[in-house]
């Protein structure tokens, strides 16, 4: 069934004190072995055992089974819950009672404490998902960390110090087996039951418990939820019950495809039958106040997860629709929101104006200065652009060295006026292209606006029309701003003073970058 290192299947044969099956539970397997065992077998077996046939009994009357009338018989016990149901109690029963004791020194309430809320945790999680074997899965989940009772038997002054190492946290006491074994108490646990002669699932299921599986696919339904089960386990019994609920999720996600409120539902479940199934087993947690105080723990950091997993999403969305270079908009994104604006501008009867910019004779910074220069100025020119802007404007990268601004509820006056500012904000913005250069840089801007008397049958025609007047623009000697009314009149003149500055600013870079030559 699993594989151990052959150093280490010889300490654990070498062992003379590991876990032995008591002497009941040797009785209780004979009668799984036989398929055609009846009820007055299992009663009669069960009956030599008082404290075993009283555990039955109350197990039969608790809420968890839901019976209309006291059961007082353990025949009628045993009808109410099914032969398989009540062997598989008995045996967990009576391995809970006869395996606790051990070697000195072991911490044999914590260890029970989280195996008999695995078990619990294994049986909710099977009737959430519609899981067969109920009370197999209990038992599942109760032996799925008996490699560990094994561990402490047979190499005991190694593993007290791996276990204290561990720090109560159950997947790092598991790696550092591994490191130090080749193996984890899983694989060990797996290598007992086998030799018990215990079910099959049983032994996969530990097998499996601890394992990271690539294809959760291949593994059966009741391996996965003793799987998960172990992960669940941890909420109530390591200090950091965040990180616990955290790993628990993801692994519910990944075995079964949970939801959120799926989940939130399995742990409210689990905390409601937990107080009498550790009663029931005499295995003391903390009482109900210890059991619904890291209940909402979980549910908080639940919370919390669906918040980061939220945030994420958005921020991927918000990546995707970004430009790496500039951190604007993207062209994709330009083209989602436009329609949504020349849509609602003409709802509402208001204006949306639509600037179209281009920065000039940038091939010639590229071929001067190169493509890491060009960049430098490409994110220069978009950090004034939006220094400029307004919050709710849109600014995006179009492509290339060309850039496009919505701007929503904004008159053509006003767009113009704003085009001007901008103009102005890049002529004298330092572009440090490198350590100790900078470079004069200017723009060229089209700008459109759609009005009640000036209609546009789509929101392509109105950016369409913005582009013609930065070809305009363009064609008109650069470092100017054209308006959809003043395609055929001279375009905007540059303040003289702003000129002025300008200028001094070309030559101030053109001498520096003499020096360097």
């Amino acid at each position: 069934m699993t594989s151990l290192s052959e150093s280490l299947q010889f300490q654990l044969k070498a062992c003379r004190t590991l876990p032995s099956v008591p002497a009941v539970v040797l009785q209780v397997l004979d009668l799984c072995q036989d398929d055609s065992v009846s009820i007055g077998q299992v009663a009669k077996v069960l009956a030599r055992d008082p404290a075993l046939s009283g555990k039955v009994l109350k197990v039969a009357n608790s809420p968890w089974y839901g019976v209309r009338s006291q059961v007082t018989t353990l025949e009628r016990a045993i009808t109410n819950l099914g032969i398989n149901a009540t062997l598989s109690l008995a045996l967990s029963f009576s391995l809970v009672r006869g395996l606790q004791k051990g070697r000195s020194g072991f911490d044999h309430q914590s260890y029970w404490t989280r195996c008999v809320i695995c078990a619990a945790t294994s049986r909710v999680i099977a009737e959430l998902v519609n899981a067969a074997n109920h009370e197999e899965l209990f038992l599942g989940g109760l032996l799925q960390d008996i490699g560990i009772l094994v561990l402490n038997e047979a190499v005991p002054d190694s593993y007290s110090t791996i276990v204290e190492a561990a720090k109560g946290d159950h997947a790092v006491l598991a790696k550092l087996e591994r490191q130090e074994y080749g193996s984890d108490h899983a694989d060990v646990g797996a290598w007992l039951l086998e030799k018990w002669n215990l079910p099959v699932d049983l032994q996969r299921a530990a097998a499996s418990s601890h394992k990271e599986v690539q294809d959760p696919e291949g593994l059966s339904i009741f391996s996965k939820c003793v799987a998960l089960a172990s992960d669940i386990a941890g909420i109530w019994t390591q200090s950091d019950a965040i990180a616990a609920t955290a790993r628990s999720r993801a692994k519910s996600i990944r075995l079964f495809g949970m939801s959120s409120g799926q989940f939130d539902t399995l742990l409210g479940n689990i905390a409601k039958v937990l107080p009498e199934v550790t009663a029931n087993l005499d295995i003391s947690i903390g009482g109900e106040d210890f059991v619904v105080r890291v209940l909402d723990q979980a549910r908080g950091a639940l919370v919390e997860l669906s918040l980061q997993a939220q945030r994420t999403v958005h921020e991927v969305q918000l990546q995707a629709q970004r430009d790496d270079l500039t951190s604007l908009a993207n062209r994709a994104y330009l083209s989602e929101v436009l329609p949504q604006l020349f849509v609602a501008a003409r709802e509402l009867g208001q204006p949306l104006s639509v600037l179209f910019i281009d920065i000039d004779n940038f091939k010639l910074i590229n071929d001067s200065h190169g493509h890491q220069g060009g960049d430098n100025v490409l994110a220069s020119v978009a950090r004034v652009l939006r220094l400029c802007t307004r919050e709710f404007d849109t600014v995006a990268r179009y492509g290339g060295d060309e850039f496009v601004i919505l701007l929503p509820n904004t008159t053509e006056k006003a767009a113009a006026d704003l085009s001007k500012r901008i103009q102005t904000a890049v002529m004298v913005h330092p572009h440090v292209i490198a350590e100790n250069i900078e470079i004069p840089v200017t723009i060229s801007i089209g700008c459109a606006t759609m009005l009640q008397a000036r209609v546009f049958s789509s929101a392509t025609e109105l950016i369409e029309a913005a582009d013609r007047c930065l070809y305009a623009a363009k064609m008109g000697g650069r470092n100017r701003v054209v308006t959809l009314d003043k395609l055929e009149e001279t375009p905007t003149q540059i303040d003289e003073r702003d000129l002025m500055a300008f200028q001094r600013k070309f030559e101030s870079a053109e001498g520096k970058m003499l020096g360097k030559s």
